[in-house]
């Protein structure tokens, strides 16, 4: 591998993942890209580096961008690994939280759970801990990793002897079953109260509303820089509970200047218990909505139904009939938007879209949805008047917003700067539908990793404009339609094959007084 194309992928990985890869690494790189060219059914056209390179470079799906994901990171991990960590949580940290949380409701977040292992561990200590004292405690846990392909195999729970060797018999006989292979399986009662979502560290804004007791992120940040670790650990810091704890790995440790943690043991941090608390309001939803996943019931309907409980915004207006239409879309968006826009049928809106895609590859995109709808599709020119049955893509290297002029609205495309991390950005698009159209517009988050758009589609939402959201089910990636969510920005989750259904429908038709929001049919 020539230097400037290991450059060029370091140069990736740290700006996607916050991975720094130094030059020794580049044998390494080397060796998993040949073994990712021989193995991959998505990567075998690809004969070396340079080639994979190119097409990650041209790639507007994003699919590559996982590929290599799946490729660099390490995900060797075994059951009791670091093991006095665990014992600590049983013997100090629960009876902590025993006497302290008043409501029930132990929020613990594995940041970067692997297989899931070290989930199923504390899921297994919280159930020792508080599983015979019935439904007054809430145990659900949130274990997130970037790839998708180990968090698929951690809601499994299958595991071979060699994984298993730390576990005391008495949870290998009470929380596990044998299935084939001499392995054996995590029992539904530890599974339930595990829920397994895909995130990125590097996402500037946690999509959380409510702190932590305990955060575990261990053997993470030695792969990251200085910078990036410190920045992680003020999140961290910022997203804990007072009194809670933060665990990292044996080979980790805190620095002082990034966050006023006090040193409790090697490797484990606690915030003071006199900090100042986050404020409620500046979080986002996640643990008020996970009871309905640990029970198995459906969380698309389920907790839709349950969100207007948990402080979502309502909207300030009224809704009316619908003149604009707002897309945005990241990591599989462009074969979602390309599906939605051919289940579209005139007359309709003028229809914006943000689609997060290099410059050049945004005009190209336009065209194939030019050429595959019934609408005439194209690259967004900045002053340009948006006509009904039109299709406007914002440019791969320019912020897109909406201007109103009367009953007018017109694109204006400028500005290179990157919000919520990108450019062009769906927060920047969808903010600026808000205030052109209020109640009169319509907005639709749909596939993509990150956060990018909810606040935006929440600023919608307060000014009365219907939302919609792409189901976990059908997304490629469940990053910003789940944040958007959460934060209680989308009325109607639905999957990616409705979507289109529900736009015709509101669109020719104001919502009535008697409609029900937060409602999945």
């Amino acid at each position: 591998m020539e230097d400037s194309v290991f450059l060029a992928y370091a140069s990736i990985v740290d700006r996607a993942f916050g991975i720094q890869l130094p030059r020794e690494k580049k044998a390494l790189l080397e060796s998993r890209l040949q073994r990712l060219f021989h193995e991959g059914a998505e990567t075998a056209k690809y004969r070396d580096a340079a080639g994979f390179l190119k097409a990650l470079k041209q790639d507007g799906t994003g699919k590559l961008l996982k590929v290599l994901a799946e490729a660099i990171t390490t995900h060797h991990t075994f059951f009791m690994r670091e093991a006095d960590h665990f014992w600590f949580y049983r013997d100090t940290v629960l009876p902590w939280i025993a006497s302290s949380v008043q409501d029930g409701d132990i929020r613990t977040w594995c940041a970067a759970c692997s297989t899931g292992q070290e989930a199923y561990t504390l899921a297994m200590l919280l159930q020792d801990q508080f599983g015979l004292q019935g439904s007054r405690w809430e145990k659900t846990l949130l274990a997130t990793d970037l790839s998708l392909e180990v968090l698929e195999t951690a809601k499994t729970g299958i595991y071979g002897a060699e994984s298993l060797a730390g576990l005391p018999e008495n949870w290998l006989h009470g929380y596990f079953h044998a299935v084939s292979g001499g392995r054996r399986q995590v029992n539904d009662v530890i599974r339930q109260q595990v829920l397994f979502r895909p995130f990125n560290l590097m996402t500037p804004q946690f999509p959380f509303r409510k702190p932590f007791h305990v955060i575990f992120c261990r053997n993470v940040m030695i792969y990251f820089d200085a910078p990036v670790r410190n920045r992680l650990v003020r999140q961290f810091y910022e997203y804990l509970e007072p009194g809670g704890y933060l665990f990292v790995g044996h080979s980790e440790t805190v620095e002082r200047q990034a966050a006023p943690f006090q040193y409790v043991m090697p490797s484990v941090y606690r915030k003071p218990l006199d900090a100042a608390p986050r404020e409620p309001q500046q979080l986002s939803g996640m643990y008020q909505r996970t009871q309905a996943a640990a029970a198995g019931i459906q969380r698309n309907i389920q907790l839709a139904r349950r969100a207007v409980a948990t402080g979502r915004a309502e909207p300030h207006e009224t809704p009316k009939a619908v003149k604009l239409i707002a897309l945005g879309a990241s990591t599989g968006g462009t074969e979602a938007l390309a599906s939605l826009i051919q289940g579209l049928r005139p007359p309709l809106p003028p229809i914006v879209i943000v689609q997060h895609i290099p410059y050049g590859f945004s005009r190209l995109f336009a065209e194939r949805l030019n050429n595959e709808s019934a609408f005439t599709a194209a690259e967004a020119v900045d002053g340009e008047h948006l006509q009904p049955n039109h299709i406007y893509v914002a440019p791969g290297d320019r912020q897109m917003r909406v201007r109103r002029l009367g009953s007018e609205f017109f694109v204006a495309c400028r500005g290179t700067e990157q919000v919520s991390g990108h450019c062009p950005s769906v927060d920047v698009l969808f903010a600026s539908v808000a205030e052109a159209a209020g109640a009169e517009a319509l907005g639709v988050i749909l596939t993509g990793m990150g956060a990018d758009g909810a606040e935006g589609l929440l600023a919608m939402r307060k000014k009365g404009a219907r939302t919609l959201g792409q189901d976990e089910a059908t997304s490629v990636v469940y990053g910003m339609p789940w944040v958007a969510f959460e934060r209680g920005a989308v009325m109607r989750q639905l999957p990616l094959h409705a979507i289109a259904g529900c736009i015709m429908s509101l669109a020719h038709q104001p919502l009535t007084a008697g409609e029900d929001e937060d409602n999945d049919k």
